[in-house]
């Protein structure tokens, strides 16, 4: 059975296919209508948009999940004793890899607010599917009787599925559980931005370049202004003609106008669009692309930031919904619990990393093993100690004569 007849509560094949071609042809999109079946996906044709989607939806879904038990004594130990990892790391579903749901999860949450999915459980509860439903469709809201949250797709009372029947991931909320859609308090600036990006699309398209006066003594009788028309739109309109020289006859006095974009301060307004829609999403301007005021230490530094302060948060609300909503009541008392893995995302160049390490390694809060897995290297035999500066001991404590003798024999070759 096909992925979309088993979800068909949540999108039908008719409204995925009108989506699909809406966000394919739609030249003119109202994003002033919230509940436009376009005003989402067609927003996606701003450039800055659909490349801030992209950054936060590939760099959240390359970073692995693992599940951990607490030992007593406060250490961790990595296990698949819940059940859980094998749909959270291989197979969410019958036709999606983890990449790819983690990634559709990230462009929902960050353009329509939510990322809800079913839960299919089996008769003893364990979690064998999660199914994403369309946000577009969704309604999410209390139920008058017993105040619990329900969730349905476009009303249909059918479809009506309990708190504990999804599993919900709520993006920036005011209330703490239905999270904010970013495009519809966006909207004024994604507007702006498309209305830039068609203005010089439609400038090229049809304007004559150069743009000209045309001056005459004399009125033109109707044949010749007929002809003229025709000749300039045929020679010299479009992009094909661009930079052709124009034949004046008659007496004609040709003057060019030469319009400058920059002049318009069209190319600073669309950039500032961009820089617009980076502040919404929080994402570093050259991760789109826009290098104009970057230097190396910069985007180093600027990227490190974008770790700690964009995706910290959302591998944090993620982490919440899954041992909250997917690990059991009984399961987080025994310990368990998942942890996205967010070494790979946090180092800096290799010099740096190299120095980290060789610090670490030489005061005792590294092994070599330790170095090994955060460079996603196998573990080597006797990697597991732990080093000791000889002269780093417990102030008052006795130190063993050898000890002693290796303390003077070291301070003495140092002169």
């Amino acid at each position: 059975m096909s992925f979309f007849n088993r979800i068909k509560c949540a999108i039908s094949q008719s409204s995925w296919d009108k989506m699909l071609s809406d966000f394919l042809s739609t030249n003119d999109i109202d994003l002033a209508d919230s509940n436009s079946s376009t005003s989402g996906y067609g927003s996606l044709k701003f450039t800055a948009v659909f490349a801030c989607l992209r950054v936060l939806a590939e760099t959240f879904a390359s970073v692995p999940i693992a599940e951990y038990k607490k030992l007593e004594n406060g250490d961790r130990l990595k296990t698949n004793d819940t059940g859980l990892l094998s749909v959270l790391r291989d197979s969410p579903n019958d036709e999606m890899d983890a990449f790819n749901f983690f990634q559709l999860g990230m462009y929902q949450a960050n353009t329509g607010g939510n990322f809800v999915c079913e839960r299919r459980v089996t008769k003893y509860g364990d979690l064998l599917e999660l199914i994403p439903y369309d946000w577009q469709n969704l309604e999410i809201k209390r139920d008058e009787v017993s105040r619990k949250l329900i969730y349905q797709v476009n009303g249909k009372p059918e479809t009506k599925k309990y708190r504990n029947e999804v599993f919900h991931v709520a993006g920036p909320s005011i209330n703490g559980i239905v999270g904010l859609s970013p495009l519809e308090y966006a909207m004024q600036a994604i507007k702006l931005g498309l209305t830039y990006e068609r203005f010089g699309i439609d400038f090229y398209k049809n304007g004559a370049l150069p743009t000209a006066i045309f001056k005459h003594k004399k009125t033109l009788s109707d044949e010749a202004y007929s002809r003229l028309k025709k000749t300039l739109k045929r020679d010299y309109t479009g992009n094909g003609n661009h930079g052709g020289i124009v034949l004046a006859e008659d007496g004609l006095d040709f003057t060019a106008v030469q319009m400058k974009l920059v002049d318009a301060e069209l190319l600073a307004s669309k950039k500032f669009q961009i820089e617009d829609i980076c502040r919404i999403y929080r994402v570093p301007m050259h991760l789109v692309q826009n290098l104009d005021k970057a230097t190396n230490n910069n985007i180093e530094h600027q990227s490190l930031e974008f770790v700690t302060y964009t995706m910290l948060p959302w591998f944090k609300r993620w982490e919440s919904a899954i041992n909250n909503q997917l690990v059991s009541k009984e399961q987080r008392k025994e310990g368990y619990y998942f942890e996205f893995n967010l070494a790979g995302l946090l180092r800096g160049d290799q010099a740096a990393m190299a120095t980290a390490f060789a610090t670490g390694r030489q005061w005792g809060w590294l092994s070599v093993n330790d170095i090994r897995r955060l460079l996603n290297m196998n573990s080597i035999p006797g990697g597991d100690v732990y080093l000791q500066p000889m002269n780093m001991v417990e102030a008052g404590a006795n130190i063993d004569n050898n000890i002693k003798d290796e303390i003077l024999k070291t301070f003495q070759q140092r002169g």
